[in-house]
């Protein structure tokens, strides 16, 4: 992982970051374009996949890294727990 994310001097770059927020999965299946869905946090290092995102960099690398049962706090209040939105918090409850 480390020597993949130092391929290029943008591999170590985060290209994506995005938050899953489909509710009604509740474990991975194997299949990334679901499983990125799924709630918690999904980080891609190297490539930003520029005609899509409009970033005005590249990287011959991409690699995706999805989390299980994550912690995320945002201005220090915390929106997951343990892989669970906390949607009172966030007043959707």
């Amino acid at each position: 992982f480390w020597a993949y994310c130092h391929t290029d001097e943008n591999s170590d770059r985060v290209g994506e970051l995005a938050f899953g927020t489909n509710l009604g999965l509740s474990e991975m299946i194997g299949n990334l374009l679901q499983d990125e869905k799924l709630p918690g946090v999904h980080i891609a290092f190297g490539d930003p996949y520029g005609s899509q995102t409009r970033a005005d960099w590249k990287s011959k690398t991409h690699v995706d890294v999805l989390t299980r049962h994550c912690d995320v706090w945002i201005d220090e209040e915390p929106v997951i727990t343990k892989g669970r939105y906390l949607l009172d918090r966030l007043g959707l409850a």
